[in-house]
Parts: C-alpha cells; sequence; structure tokens
C-alpha cells in the first residue's frame, strides 16, 4: 500500500473497522514513525473521544440485568475454552490506547463514535468521487471538443487536396495543349521555310528583264 492509501485508511483504523491485512500494514506504518499519519491519527482519535459527551446518555434495557445475573450463574469455563489464541498484532481500539491513551471514554457512546466516524468517512468518500466524476465530465467535454476540431480540420484538408487534385489536372491538360500548340508552331515553321525555298528555285529560273538604254539628248 502506498502512503495516500495508508493515510486515508486512518479514519477507518480509527473507528475499529479496518480488515486485519490493511490493520496489519498501517500498524507497521504507524511503528515506522510516519509522524503525519500519528497526527492524522491523533485528531480522528481526538475527534471520536470528545463527540459522544454531546449525546444525552441511554438507559440500559431492564432485560439486560437478568441476563447478566443469569451468565453470573452459569458454570465458569475450562481452562482450554478460556485461552485465547494469541493475536498477531494489537486491535484498533488497544493500538489507540497503547500509542495515544485516550481520556477515558464513556463506553456507552463508542457505537455512535463510531457510526459519526463512518459517516464522516463515507462523506470524504463521496465528495471525493463526486470531484472525480466533475474532472471526468470535464475531461470528456474537452476530448469531444477536440475531435470535433480535430473532424473540421480533416474535413478542410480533404476539400484542399481535392483542390490541389483539380488544379494538377488542370495544369497537366493546360501543359497538353501548350504541347500541342508549340507542335503545330514548329509544323507551320517548317511549310514556311519550304514556301521560301519554292520560292527561290522559282526566282532563280524566271529570265533576267533586259535593259534597255537610255537614249542620249
Amino acid at each position: 500500500m502506498t502512503h495516500d492509501q495508508l493515510e486515508a485508511a486512518v479514519p477507518v483504523y480509527a473507528a475499529g473497522a479496518l480488515e486485519r491485512v490493511e490493520r496489519r500494514a498501517l500498524e507497521a506504518h504507524l511503528l515506522s514513525g510516519c509522524s503525519s499519519c500519528h497526527a492524522t491519527l491523533k485528531e480522528y482519535q481526538s475527534v471520536a473521544v470528545t463527540l459522544p459527551f454531546g449525546l444525552a446518555i441511554t438507559p440500559p434495557p431492564r432485560a439486560l440485568k437478568g441476563k447478566i445475573l443469569a451468565s453470573r450463574e452459569s458454570p465458569p469455563a475450562t481452562e482450554s475454552e478460556t485461552q485465547s489464541p494469541a493475536q498477531p498484532s494489537l486491535q484498533p481500539g488497544e493500538w489507540m490506547n497503547h500509542l495515544f491513551p485516550p481520556s477515558s471514554p464513556p463506553a456507552t457512546s463508542f457505537g455512535w463514535a463510531l457510526g459519526t466516524v463512518i459517516v464522516v468517512v463515507l462523506i470524504i468518500l463521496v465528495f471525493f468521487g463526486w470531484n472525480s466524476s466533475t474532472h471526468m465530465t470535464e475531461d470528456m467535454e474537452k476530448l469531444a471538443q477536440l475531435q470535433s476540431q480535430a473532424e473540421e480540420t480533416g474535413a478542410q484538408l480533404a476539400a484542399l487536396q481535392q483542390q490541389l487534385s483539380e488544379r494538377a489536372k488542370l495544369l497537366a491538360q493546360t501543359q497538353e495543349e501548350l504541347q500541342r500548340r508549340m507542335a503545330e508552331l514548329a509544323e507551320v515553321r517548317d511549310q514556311l521555310f519550304q514556301r521560301e525555298v519554292e520560292l527561290e528555285e522559282i526566282k532563280a529560273h524566271l529570265p533576267q528583264p533586259r535593259i534597255r538604254p537610255t537614249p542620249m539628248p
């Protein structure tokens, strides 16, 4: 268990409702000398000690006296029955008394104090759960916004790609048209050159005009 998990288990330990494995781990952690967990345990112990004083003492039921007298009249237990197995670790209440001796809390108010501590722990857990769900909702909204922006960007990119493809097709057509016009121009130039050659040949075959002398006055 991490330090945060052990510190979160201190209120449940103070209430005596912690499981054995977790209780042993927390006791070992406290014995290692963690000052923050010691302070937390002392604070919750103080709360558990002072809260019962605000309650009115409820008188015991009338049948309780008869049950107690009847149990005293029963035969004493044998040595094998009274001998209990060795405890591997201190119980939560004994551990708190051993570490922080309480100021003699009323025994009849322990149940009410236990219920109060459990309610406080439940309130803390509910608060943390609500806070986590709020953050999760915000993260989901941000994720949805990012997905929407990504979809819009993808649509814009697809439109740009389509425009580029159309421009590339138009450029290819323009290049083909230019090559065709250049080929036609070269052909016209060759025809013009041939006509000039034919004209020179025709001029060469024509008879030269005679020049008549101008009479003297």
